[in-house]
């Protein structure tokens, strides 16, 4: 739903949500296509005190990456890569967590990178940080 975790765990704890269907239904998080659930287990665990193996947060942290990454390119050249202005064309660097790194292999331009960076925290989530190198 384009939130970040630490969005979702903010207003888990503000609003008192104590299961899945409740955040579901106050934020649409983990009412879709499901992906974000396992995260979303995990949070209530954690606020709620309760161990969790390290064998399953490392496979939702992969999970999770690998989510991020599918989401990021599929937006950023499936939709922000064919409204760039002709000759500029755009590397995907990397994805971590919330960090997204990219090149500007042709067009650069201050105008260029303000409007990739606005369309992925759009689309993506807000709280993205993009950097250009």
């Amino acid at each position: 739903m384009g939130m970040s975790s630490r969005c979702v765990a903010e207003l888990v704890r503000e609003r008192g949500l104590a299961d899945l269907e409740s955040i579901a239904a106050s934020l649409g998080a983990g009412g879709c296509c499901g992906s974000c659930r396992p995260d979303l287990e995990e949070l209530l665990a954690d606020l709620r005190g309760m161990p969790l193996p390290e064998s399953v947060r490392r496979a939702n942290r992969a999970r999770g990456e690998a989510e991020a990454l599918r989401r990021v390119d599929a937006v950023l050249f499936g939709s922000i890569v064919a409204r760039l202005p002709p000759g500029a064309e755009l590397e995907l660097v990397s994805v971590a967590g919330l960090q997204v790194e990219l090149h500007v292999s042709q067009g650069d331009s201050p105008e260029l990178r303000a409007l990739v960076a606005e369309r992925l925290q759009k689309l993506v989530c807000v709280e993205l940080e993009v950097r250009f190198r």
